[in-house]
């Protein structure tokens, strides 16, 4: 299954938010994006991007801005290498790349992409198998270096909740989420089910490491489902990141769960008090860097930017402002105290979550969509 578009998407939207606020520089917030490989649009000019043996052409979800990700790292890159970096914002679907590769007309070198898209491009021969000996498997979070793809940066699906509007005290687990009995009042779960059977199994006792398994059975998907029928008419669904982010702003739900992105704007613009975040249980979910088979640069030129793009102190700037979390385990230390505690990768973090399996939604999403979408909003 492709990786969640509407994240790449929010990502851009998160940007826009960040500079009508003035909370960034333009400048300074463009670079962590181009850095992160999400352009986002904001009124710069767009072109398309064709590949010639002299750059390299990154595609992403966002919109076309070519000086952005030369500043960030494609100066650094030419510098060291010679190679110029485009960018083309057109966003790399599975179904564009296997055509692309299909047709004999591959114009990009490397795609910001999901690992169920890298699963299934790889599977269909259409994409390179990565290169661990130029990309460094060490500078990578356990389980993101797939043979078809290499992790770029981590957000997760956490427990967010205002203390203030909690009647029953702190919810501290997604049992409590779930107990409408002790804690009152209004939810929020996402409209789609990416990231939301998988709480609603741990709200039953299961173990972080036991989730997929009991939800690979029917049971267990049944009985996940049936925690959010059980609860539907306390719960109002989120479509976008801006909505979740909105619905903790207007006092409309006291707890639920949301993109860590989200979570990263709400604890600067709600006041002391009111908003904080569990990342137990939480769900994490990798982007993923992509390289189409016989890309125009060449696969070796392509796993060289990869390379580029692991620097720690690179992807801590891009958590500091869009709130994307390093995959490089060398950053966590990296991110400042005041940071730490709402950074989805720090070691600390990473011991309470579980890593998304986009195998398992590959196997069961098309079915357990529509029981979820039944049992919450029909």
């Amino acid at each position: 299954m492709s990786h969640d578009n509407d994240f790449k998407r929010d990502l851009a939207e998160i940007a826009a938010h960040k500079l009508r606020e003035g909370r960034i520089t333009k400048r300074g917030f463009l670079q962590a994006m181009g850095a992160l490989g999400v352009i986002p649009m904001v009124g710069l000019g767009a072109r398309p991007a064709f590949a010639q043996a002299s750059e390299l052409v990154i595609v992403n979800w966002g919109g076309t801005a070519a000086d952005v990700i030369k500043e960030v790292l494609g100066d650094t890159y030419k510098a060291a290498t010679g190679m110029d970096v485009v960018i083309d914002g057109s966003g790399p679907s599975a179904g564009r790349i296997r055509a692309m590769v299909e047709s004999g007309a591959v114009v990009w070198d490397v795609c910001d992409s999901g690992p169920g898209s890298a699963i299934i491009l790889g599977e269909a021969g259409v994409t390179e198998p990565m290169n661990y000996d130029i990309i460094d498997r060490s500078k990578m979070m356990e389980g993101t270096d797939w043979e078809y793809g290499a992790g770029n940066y981590v957000y997760s699906y956490v427990l967010a909740y205002n203390p203030k509007l909690s009647e029953g005290g702190v919810p501290t687990s997604w049992a409590d989420v779930f107990d409408v009995k002790n804690f009152p009042g209004m939810r929020t779960f996402r409209k789609a089910v990416r990231g939301q059977l998988e709480c609603a199994t741990m709200a039953q006792g299961v173990p972080l490491e036991e989730v997929y398994d009991v939800l690979s059975t029917q049971d267990g998907i049944d009985a996940a489902i049936d925690q959010f029928r059980k609860i539907r008419d306390n719960v109002i669904v989120w479509g976008s990141g801006s909505e979740s982010q909105n619905l903790f702003l207007q006092e409309e739900v006291v707890m639920g769960n949301i993109w860590s992105t989200r979570a990263h704007l709400l604890k600067d613009e709600m006041d002391e008090g009111t908003f904080a975040v569990s990342f137990d249980g939480g769900v994490m979910s990798p982007g993923t860097w992509v390289v189409p088979k016989n890309n125009p640069a060449g696969a070796e030129e392509a796993m060289k930017f990869i390379a580029h793009a692991q620097d720690p102190a690179l992807q801590v700037k891009w958590f500091e402002l869009i709130g994307s979390a390093p995959i490089n385990p060398a950053a966590a230390p990296l991110v400042p105290e005041s940071m730490a505690a709402w950074n989805p990768t720090s070691p600390e973090n990473v011991a309470t979550q579980i890593l998304y399996n986009d195998e398992w939604y590959a196997a069961n999403q098309i079915a357990a969509e529509e029981k979820y979408v039944n049992a919450l909003i029909n």
